[in-house]
């Protein structure tokens, strides 16, 4: 179970890009469910312009024991079609919100059993790294975030519900305006709550920023950057204080920037503390400053279109007056508004940022809306086409009597997403592809009126995009020129030796040795010239080998296949190269293998080549069969135990003496090991005797005998 949820996140003060921080807050509480289930519900909260990288996927929560021993790793997946949105709200109308701000939170639910427990359990997220603007903590890049969430031992005994904060902490608060907020919390047992400032815990760093499962405990508390900052101290100014009782946050910042802070509710039942839920916040302290009315309109628009009001201004609230002296009822409460006037003339605008307030400001500007006059017309001429594109060539012939024309906008779109534009009055645009395009004028007077005119045609440019520069052909073989070309142009190719016809679109091509073709393309406004290369190739040259081509198991064999010119290749059996599209792979046969390269050399040549490499059962003797001289079971996991080392026998028979003769392990096939005992008790650390009978690949058995030294 999980949720997603965004919301804008105030930086201010920040120039520049950030690249490194992420992590700005997050809690973790839960939930009985009964039968020793617990609900726990991971809150997260990331920089979204600077943060990276995006939320983990999953999470990982981390349950540890009293003595932090790690009980289970619960990975927990983010689920993004979930989202919010959280309001920014200042508590003086005046005050001005910055724009382009924000961050995301996301909220993980992960259901976990915790049986009955000495001590109780830690249940942890860590994450790295913090804002790197923080301005009162010691190296915020390289400090992360420990969300912590402790489950006692009377906890679970009560089947406990901890306490949950009711309200996020306002993400931007100004500078020298005082801090009002309630930081209580809800706990559905009733129990008594106690709040304090608490100071965060450090978390993961930049080495491992996402430890799973997260770093076992006890976990250190941030750096606090002294002077002047310190748990008295967060913000600077009038310090924070929390009303033990109540849990409302007081105090007043008088430093821009961001700022740490914790925030703890300590749950308590009988005067025996059951529970404590921890808060990690960034407070982010601007200068928030007084709005200030402005706005940009054109002094000249035109009757029949609407007039766009462009708000320069920021605040709470706008109130825009279109005829300020003739009728106040026309009026919009819109950030950027456009309105339609009814007629033309001279008009008062006024603008009221945050009308009714103290700082509520006003700006007037004087608009002149004219008649429309103006007249746009276009033609389109098309003087050339060549291999270089064909021309195109707009002339304004639009028209306005009053004013006169002012400018120009002319855009021209085609196939492809193909789009140019211009503001010359008469411009010349190139383009390559055939297909349908549009040219659209937009002419706007001097009055300020606008008008559009559009013309649409097909590009006569004939298709080339069939014609290749480069084809491929073994000796005697025949190819198609211009494969798939449209029949619809005049074509010429030359010189006619080895062709079918010198008239078709796509003619036939059997040359002896490597040929150019040249072809002409016309129709009646565009000519066309084109190359095609016919490469003939020498079949002869074609190689494949493979080094060694006698090899024992296990042996690594390079192949190779040289061919003269570009091309595909794939070799087969597939499965037993490294890579079947490259021309030098590698492959590991435990068998006699022939190998085959299939070469592509273009459209139509086509050869295949093979080589075979044989595999030999390998010599009964060193390295190929090994027998240790000793040995140490002391349990640290290297050389533990004996075995005869081979990869290829069929048959072994071994046995192990001490040096009274007893027999004290035997083994009757190659994949048996001692561990160093006998009857399931150690063997003290001497030197043992042993006897190996073995039988070969092809039959042959051999006899070995000699020591083998026991160590601890």
């Amino acid at each position: 179970m999980k949720q997603l949820f965004s919301f804008l996140f105030l930086v201010f003060g920040i120039t520049g890009t950030l690249q490194a921080t992420h992590i700005v807050g997050g809690e973790l509480t839960y939930k009985c469910l009964g039968n020793n289930r617990y609900e726990f519900t991971l809150t997260v909260y990331r920089d979204c312009y600077t943060g990276q990288p995006w939320f983990d996927d999953p999470a990982s929560i981390g349950v540890y024991d009293a003595n932090w021993n790690l009980v289970k790793d619960e990975r927990v997946y983010w689920d993004s079609n979930s989202n919010d949105t959280l309001p920014i709200q200042l508590s003086n109308p005046c005050l001005v919100v910055p724009p382009d701000v924000c961050a995301h939170g996301t909220v993980y639910k992960a259901i976990i059993e915790l049986p009955q427990k000495t001590g109780g359990y830690n249940v942890v997220y860590q994450r790295c790294c913090r804002n790197q603007l923080i301005r009162n903590i010691i190296g915020p890049l390289e400090t992360g975030i420990t969300i912590l969430s402790y489950v006692s031992e009377e906890a679970l005994k009560a089947c406990n519900n901890s306490a949950a904060f009711n309200e996020w902490p306002p993400v931007a608060i100004c500078v020298h305006e005082p801090i009002l907020f309630d930081h209580s919390a809800t706990d559905p047992d009733n129990d008594s709550l106690v709040y304090r400032l608490c100071t965060p815990l450090k978390g993961a760093t930049s080495i491992v920023p996402t430890p799973q499962p997260p770093n076992p405990g006890p976990y250190l508390e941030v750096d606090w950057l002294t002077p002047p900052y310190n748990l008295s101290n967060v913000l600077g100014g009038l310090p924070l204080s929390i009303d033990a009782n109540t849990g409302v946050l007081t105090g007043t910042p008088n430093t821009i920037g961001n700022f740490v802070v914790g925030v703890c509710v300590e749950e308590y039942r009988n005067d025996t503390l059951v529970s404590t839920t921890r808060r990690d916040f960034q407070y982010n302290v601007a200068e928030c400053g007084v709005p200030t009315a402005a706005f940009f309109v054109p002094e000249k628009n035109c009757a029949n279109q609407p007039v766009t009001f462009v708000n320069q201004s920021f605040a709470l609230s706008y109130v825009w007056y279109f005829d300020w002296d003739n009728d106040p009822s026309l009026i919009s409460t819109a950030f950027s508004p456009s309105h339609l006037y009814a007629d033309t003339g001279s008009y008062r605008v006024a603008l009221i940022t945050t009308p009714g307030a103290p700082c509520a400001d006003t700006m007037f500007q004087t608009i002149q809306v004219n008649s429309f006059h103006i007249d746009a017309q276009l033609q389109v001429n098309l003087p050339s086409c060549d291999n270089n594109g064909l021309a195109v060539l707009a002339l304004d012939q639009s028209q306005d009597s009053v004013y006169g024309v002012g400018s120009w906008l002319w855009t021209l779109t085609g196939p492809g997403a193909f789009i140019k534009q211009s503001t010359q009055q008469n411009p010349e645009f190139v383009i390559t592809k055939p297909g349908s395009y549009k040219v659209r004028l937009i002419a706007v007077s001097n009055g300020g009126c606008r008008d559009t005119a559009n013309y649409q045609f097909n590009a006569p440019i004939p298709r080339t995009d069939s014609l290749r520069q480069l084809l491929s052909i073994c000796a005697g073989d025949t190819v198609r020129l211009n494969s798939g070309a449209v029949p619809f142009y005049n074509y010429l190719w030359t010189p006619p030796a080895f062709l079918s016809d010198t008239l078709a679109s796509s003619p036939l091509a059997y040359p002896s040795v490597t040929s150019e073709y040249f072809v002409t393309i016309t129709n009646a406004f565009c000519t066309y010239t084109g190359k095609v290369r016919v490469e003939v190739v020498d079949t002869g040259q074609v190689a494949v080998s493979a080094d060694p081509t006698l090899i024992y198991p296990g042996q690594l064999v390079q192949l190779n296949a040289v061919f003269p010119l570009p091309g595909t290749i794939s070799w087969s059996p597939p499965g037993l190269v490294s890579n079947p599209a490259i021309d030098n792979p590698t492959s590991n046969p435990t068998t006699t293998t022939t190998y085959t390269a299939r070469l592509n050399l273009g459209s139509h040549c086509v050869i295949e080549r093979g080589v075979t490499v044989i595999v030999s059962p390998p010599p009964c003797e060193e390295p190929f069969l090994f027998f240790p001289t000793g040995f140490s079971p002391n349990g640290d996991g290297e050389n533990d135990i004996l075995r005869l080392e081979n990869g290829f026998l069929e048959e072994a028979y071994w046995a192990i003496y001490n040096r009274w003769g007893q027999k004290v392990f035997e083994a009757n096939s190659p994949a048996d090991a001692w561990d160093g005992t006998f009857k399931g008790e150690p063997q003290p650390a001497e030197t043992y005797g042993y006897i190996l009978r073995f039988v070969c690949p092809g039959g042959g058995e051999t006899i070995k005998k000699g020591n083998v030294t026991l160590l601890r």
